[in-house]
């Protein structure tokens, strides 16, 4: 049963706007975010043994995951993202040496256990503040919790107040052992069982030192990391601070892990928690939007609030688990791919760029093990020019790609030029014009450099040896997974060169292999094909073999000629139903809407909301993996605004079913942020925000004669290139603020949609 009581947001102004008046900015500090967000929190009227069901908490280092372990008794996970195996390449274990040596460890959780039996419990996550609440009764009193895990200190906070005999309910930790969690996974594994050798075990010291409990774990690595906590009782209430170091030696992780605990209680308590919330008051605010289903609402502002948890500014990227490391899974590491791209797939358009900065630090601080990955490689200026990445790795990124992988169809050659694509979006979103042309244009350089390498000729035509389609199972020549991702990088090196007047030496070798590179290989039957001769006839998860029409758009649906061979393609995909995972749907409904064919994409969001997103929003693939869900969030995006081409596309596949559409400041290609709002089924206001000036193509969708003005009232003056599409151009400034009406319509301001309470709160447990 829903959580009914929570409140219905009162709404009714939305159709109360009339005409913006002058200086009327919109902006999303007009939004209630407090009131807003609280209808998503996840709710639970009852607490299972779920991983997935969980209360999940994070500062994109340290991680948190609230469920139950038994009847009652409680645990909360712990985990820390880069507490990793450390070992670095030692011989284990064929081409899979990272899965073991550079793994994700898990470290362990802390228990709550009453001392009487539950009779009843709830509990709430709050995004807003990032904070969960709960309650429990037993037949020995009540226990009232909040925990959270601090915005920017290593602080995981539990509190408590407590009745009767539920005062002294027991709080321990157990530790988990730190071992590979695919070793685990793969107990079978008779190489990994030879040349694995585990880590000591975990030495824990309880109240040794001016009351801090200690668990210290020394690893093969030389390293150590230490879960430290200082419990404080007065009266009913009991405070608990908690904390994971990681240092070179056991003696330095003891140190930091006290003096962190020592400033969280030397922080007044109130101080502490303001702190923390109002970072993540701060991080909401960036973009808003509110979509017509609220299920699919609540799930789209529970992976704003996630990624936040997983990774941001200054700390490690984010890999398949999160801060939140199981004991047994295969994907301890970091997978290239798919999984990145679609982590990071999203953040540009929602205004959150900043979020993907460690991953581009990333590339800036291990760009020799990029080099370092080109083997086997007959051109010795491979070693040098070139870049690569293999299917999977360690933080580093250091993974020899071996040509010879080809046999067991891993020799996946895309993964980084794939992966370079969102650096591009990074940089032409924000106007990054310097690093544009800087440290991405090197990187892509030497990804593309690989392909100038390894391809091959007949007669005129440049063709590509047999590479990997990731996991398909075969290999074939003229790859379209390549293909596709090395026409992309040849047009942009090329158009940055020329843009900025770089005269790169290799310019004349790019231009050549564009011109001159072979078609994707396609039929008529199931249209775009794996490669040369190789027709795409297996269910399969993956849509690396489709990168061209999604997220790339080098084949588009605005290339009529190039209509019927995307709807072959996408189709015959999913019509193979058998091995489609969550992905699967995100990029399918993707591409639907790239159609402007919201309703079919739609299908495959909810398709993917029904079948596969978890209680808390985790998806898993025989363990948890992080990907999916934030991939969803990219495609919601694209109902409803899209910026490629050089065309920025406002609600250009809005299932038809949501008359009412409403966001702010989401952000497009030319560093525009853009603001619309859409009411029965009609576009009515558009608002501009021009960062960098220049030309905006906007298609905005609004029917009849159309006026843009500035916030002064002065009419702006643009040039109508389809008026039944309403696609306008207009010449902006930096610092522009346009808004964009019908003459007939009335125009009405973004702001959030009204959904019933009894579909609020659909994450959790309540149902």
């Amino acid at each position: 049963m829903k959580h009914t009581h929570l409140f219905l947001l009162a709404i009714c102004a939305w159709f109360a706007f009339a005409t913006p008046q002058a200086s009327a900015t919109v902006s999303t500090a007009d939004i209630n975010w407090s009131e807003f967000l609280s209808q998503h929190d996840m709710y639970w009227d009852k607490i299972t043994i779920d991983y997935y069901g969980g209360a999940i908490m994070g500062n994109g280092l340290l991680g948190t995951n609230l469920y139950k372990a038994s009847a009652d008794t409680y645990r909360l996970d712990v985990g820390r993202t880069d507490v990793t195996e450390g070992r670095g390449q030692m011989p284990l274990y064929k081409a899979e040496s990272h899965l073991y040596n550079e793994a994700r460890l898990p470290i362990g959780y802390f228990t709550l256990a009453t001392k009487g039996t539950v009779s009843k419990e709830t509990m709430r996550l709050s995004l807003y503040d990032a904070t969960t609440k709960g309650q429990l009764t037993t037949d020995k009193g009540v226990l009232d919790f909040k925990t959270y895990v601090h915005a920017d200190k290593n602080y995981i906070i539990f509190e408590s107040e407590a009745s009767k005999d539920e005062r002294d309910y027991t709080w321990s930790f157990v530790p988990l052992t730190a071992i590979s969690p695919r070793y685990v996974n793969n107990s079978g594994d008779k190489d990994a069982q030879t040349n694995y050798n585990a880590n000591p075990n975990p030495a824990v010291k309880s109240q040794t030192d001016g009351d801090y409990n200690l668990s210290i774990q020394n690893l093969v690595c030389g390293k150590t990391y230490v879960v430290a906590w200082k419990e404080v009782k007065a009266g009913n209430q009991r405070r608990i601070i908690a904390t994971v170091s990681q240092e070179a030696t056991e003696k330095q992780a003891i140190a930091v892990a006290k003096r962190t605990i020592a400033e969280g209680f030397a922080t007044k308590q109130a101080l502490l928690e303001a702190s923390h919330t109002d970072w993540w008051h701060n991080y909401y605010p960036a973009s808003f939007i509110s979509l017509g289903d609220t299920k699919m609402e609540s799930f789209y502002w529970a992976q704003i609030y996630k990624f936040a948890c997983a990774s941001r500014p200054g700390k490690p990227i984010a890999d398949l688990q999160g801060p939140w490391a199981v004991q047994k899974t295969p994907w301890p590491a970091v997978w290239l791919n798919l999984n990145t791209q679609l982590t990071y797939s999203w953040q540009y358009a929602a205004n959150r760029s900043d979020m993907t900065l460690p991953l581009w630090q990333a590339f800036k601080d291990n760009r020799e093990n990029l080099i370092k990955n080109v083997t086997e490689i007959a051109e010795q200026s491979a070693w040098t020019d070139a870049m690569v990445m293999s299917r999977s790795s360690g933080y580093n990124f250091y993974r020899p790609l071996k040509p010879s992988l080809v046999s067991v169809n891993q020799y996946e050659v895309g993964n980084l030029t794939w992966l370079l694509y969102y650096y591009w979006q990074y940089c032409v979103y924000n106007n990054k014009q310097g690093e544009l042309k800087t440290d991405f244009f090197d990187l892509l350089k030497h990804a593309i450099n690989y392909y100038v390498h390894i391809r091959t000729k007949s007669g005129n035509i440049y063709h590509l040896p047999a590479t990997s389609s990731p996991e398909y199972g075969t290999s074939p020549v003229d790859c379209n997974y390549d293909l596709s991702v090395l026409r992309w990088g040849l047009q942009t090196l090329l158009a940055i060169d020329n843009k900025y007047g770089l005269n790169d030496a290799n310019k004349a070798v790019y231009q050549d292999f564009l011109d001159n590179l072979t078609d994707y290989p396609v039929d008529d039957v199931s249209g775009l094909n794996l490669g040369q001769d190789t027709p795409f006839t297996a269910s399969h998860r993956h849509y690396s073999h489709l990168l061209m029409i999604y997220p790339l758009y080098t084949v588009n649906w605005e290339q009529t000629e190039n209509q019927d061979v995307i709807t072959r393609s996408v189709n015959n995909w999913q019509s193979l139903t058998g091995q489609l995972q969550g992905y699967s749907f995100t990029g399918s409904a993707a591409m639907y809407a790239s159609m402007g064919n919201g309703d079919l994409a739609l299908t495959r969001l909810n398709s993917l909301l029904g079948r596969y997103i978890q209680k808390n929003t985790l998806y898993k693939e025989s363990g948890p993996v992080f990907e999916t869900p934030m991939a969803a969030v990219a495609s919601i995006h694209d109902l409803y605004l899209q910026s490629w081409g050089g065309k920025i596309r406002v609600f250009p596949a809005v299932p038809t079913a949501w008359k009412q559409a409403s966001f702010i400041d989401l952000r497009t290609e030319g560093a525009f942020l853009i603001s619309a709002t859409r009411d029965n089924g009609q576009t009515v206001f558009i608002q501009v925000k021009s960062e960098a000036g220049g030309l905006c193509r906007l298609q905005t969708n609004i029917a009849g004669k159309i006026r843009a003005q500035t916030l002064d009232g002065k009419e702006v003056p643009f040039t109508v290139l389809d008026a039944e599409k309403g696609l306008i151009e207009i010449d902006t400034q930096a610092g522009d603020v346009l808004q964009i009406t019908s003459y007939t319509a009335a125009a009405k301001l973004p702001m959030p949609l009204a959904h019933p309470a009894s579909e609020t709160n659909s994450y959790g447990d309540n149902r």
